[in-house]
């Protein structure tokens, strides 16, 4: 068996759909802005991705047994939301599966989500992008946005933004620095352009709330392995050695 993506019978895709890409990453920015988009805006399945490579793998909310990378539609707007991480020896697989699904459904425009390694900056969470078309630099810019000059992406993410700018797809990459894990203030902070750039009514207040709640907690955490670790580090530099 290979990895392919499965419709569900009697679901239609939209012509020339937008497709959001949601495919873990640094801080899990992208599932949880993903995951939250979709239920912000009660968006329907349609679909999932089924390979022998993630097989034994079940995913559960509300009671309900799911399929870890599925797949939903509200109006013309297609989110794929992975909670699982995939492999990196099968990367290529799963985006190969994604790229012949786009030469059937011919997407009208692609976004893709990533988390980044943030920086000691003070500008908490920014967000960095990339687009392919004139129209979505310009919008990129007004929306200050910075723009990536130099550097390298990896992953399936990658693999996308190189078919759909080969083919002509329009197609933004938006990726926002984090430090936690999880980080939901981050997924907030891209949730915000994405709203903007696609003219979504999504209210991310809560995810907002959420991720502060989150943050507090774990630098508490931070602080408490910190001293943890000091003492420690004190008690065994003043405890004599049973081993010489």
């Amino acid at each position: 068996m290979t990895t392919d993506i499965c419709i569900y019978r009697g679901k239609k895709i939209p012509k020339n759909p937008i497709i959001i890409e949601g495919f873990p990453s640094k801080g899990f920015v992208s599932t949880i802005a993903a995951k939250y988009m979709i239920d912000e805006l009660d968006m329907e399945p349609i679909g999932y991705i089924e390979s022998d490579k993630i097989k034994s793998v079940a995913v559960i909310h509300n009671s309900k047994p799911m399929r870890p990378i599925r797949l939903y539609l509200r109006g013309n707007v297609i989110v794929i939301l992975s909670e699982l991480m995939i492999p990196m020896n099968h990367l290529s697989e799963f985006s190969g599966a994604v790229i012949r699904w786009f030469r059937d459904i011919c997407p009208g425009e692609v976004v893709l989500l990533a988390g980044i390694s943030g920086k000691d900056t003070d500008k908490a969470h920014e967000i960095f992008g990339l687009a392919n078309t004139d129209e979505l630099n310009l919008q990129l810019g007004q929306l200050k946005v910075s723009c990536v000059d130099e550097g390298m992406l990896t992953g399936i993410s990658s693999d996308l933004l190189l078919y759909c700018v080969e083919n002509g797809i329009p197609t933004i990459s938006l990726m926002t620095e984090t430090k936690n894990l999880p980080d939901p203030l981050a997924a907030a902070s891209m949730l915000v352009i994405v709203n903007k750039i696609l003219g979504l009514e999504m209210d991310t207040q809560k995810l907002i709330d959420e991720g502060k709640k989150i943050e507090v907690m774990f630098n508490e955490l931070s602080t408490q392995f910190k001293r943890g670790k000091e003492g420690y580090k004190e008690t065994m530099e003043n405890y004599p050695s049973m081993y010489m």
